[in-house]
């Protein structure tokens, strides 16, 4: 699917809609769902700076904010809103999606660094030591598994021990919304079968 910009800011609106996002205090003078509009927004254009994008946002879709908030105010709202901007993203990726095929692939990720830190992170219960062959060095961490169509399009994500073997599984795991869908496997994994 071929979008423009419009339809992935209505779809981001409407998926934004769709959530129940309990909100503190009074309501501002732009809503949540119109926040989530701008973050799609600001993905696909691909300017990393807040204050760059609020900018050109008026130029880019004249009309459709009535209200623009100031760069602390929309990263400060934005950070608050991170769980549900995750699903919304998600449920994007999904609709732009082509094809019943999904890759999986997944990297080996750090957690501790030092002696003792192991004991302490908050990855404790399900990180361990795996070995990372593109480094050639054994780790403790996780590994991300990251679910892609075959153009590329991310569609979902988890993590997985790193020597468990568990990222095949993974694919339909917490983030992943791959019902019926046929996975392919190409996690480079000293376990894995060649």
């Amino acid at each position: 699917m071929i979008a423009s910009l419009d339809t992935l800011v209505v779809a981001g609106y409407v998926f934004a809609c769709s959530l129940s996002i309990p909100r503190p205090g009074p309501q501002g003078l732009i809503t949540d769902q119109e926040l989530f509009a701008l973050a799609v927004a600001q993905a696909v254009t691909g300017l990393p700076s807040d204050r760059q994008f609020l900018g050109i946002v008026r130029r880019l879709l004249p009309g459709w904010f009535g209200h623009l908030p100031d760069q602390t105010q929309y990263n400060r709202r934005l950070r608050h809103l991170t769980p549900a901007i995750t699903t919304v993203q998600l449920m994007v990726a999904e609709l732009i999606a082509e094809g019943k095929v999904r890759l999986v692939d997944g990297t080996l990720i750090s957690c501790a660094n030092y002696p003792g830190c192991a004991k302490k992170s908050e990855f404790a219960p399900d990180a361990a030591y795996g070995y990372c062959p593109s480094k050639s060095q054994f780790v403790w961490g996780m590994r991300l598994v990251v679910i892609c169509d075959h153009k590329g399009v991310p569609v979902g994500y988890d993590l997985a021990g790193p020597k468990t073997g568990q990222e095949r599984e993974s694919g339909g795991g917490p983030c992943g919304h791959t019902s019926g869908y046929r996975g392919v496997a190409t996690i480079n994994h000293p376990s894995a079968k060649r």
